[in-house]
């Protein structure tokens, strides 16, 4: 039988303490309460993915970012004032995505009221 010998160097053993370390940290930091409120706050990011997985939110949303008008204005954005904010209420897309955006801040609303219990 040939014995294989495992051979590290500085670099790894260092890399390797620096796991061991972070593991003893995350180790002395759980208990009851850390782990509940994870828990709690991995059962909220399920439902929110959920949600937005059922909806057609992150289509919309990839196709808008690959738009390339979008790209230029990254590269180079516009300035817009007031005259050109009225001047693009009347550009139908426009419209649609400050309807979407007026929903989603009402939906934001109702759904504040209804956790805050007001």
């Amino acid at each position: 039988m040939s014995e294989k010998v495992l051979s590290l160097s500085e670099e790894d053993l260092n890399t390797l303490s620096d796991m061991l370390t972070m593991y003893r940290l995350l180790m002395d930091m759980m208990n009851d309460q850390v782990i509940e409120e994870l828990s709690k706050q991995i059962s909220a990011l399920m439902r929110l993915m959920n949600g937005l997985i059922s909806s057609d939110l992150p289509s919309i949303v990839e196709r808008a970012m690959q738009d390339p008008e979008l790209d230029k204005a990254l590269l180079d954005p516009p300035k817009v004032g007031l005259s050109g904010l009225l001047g693009a209420l009347r550009d139908e897309d426009f419209q649609r995505g400050l309807g979407i955006a007026v929903e989603l801040l009402k939906a934001l609303g109702r759904a504040s009221k209804e956790i805050r219990g007001l």
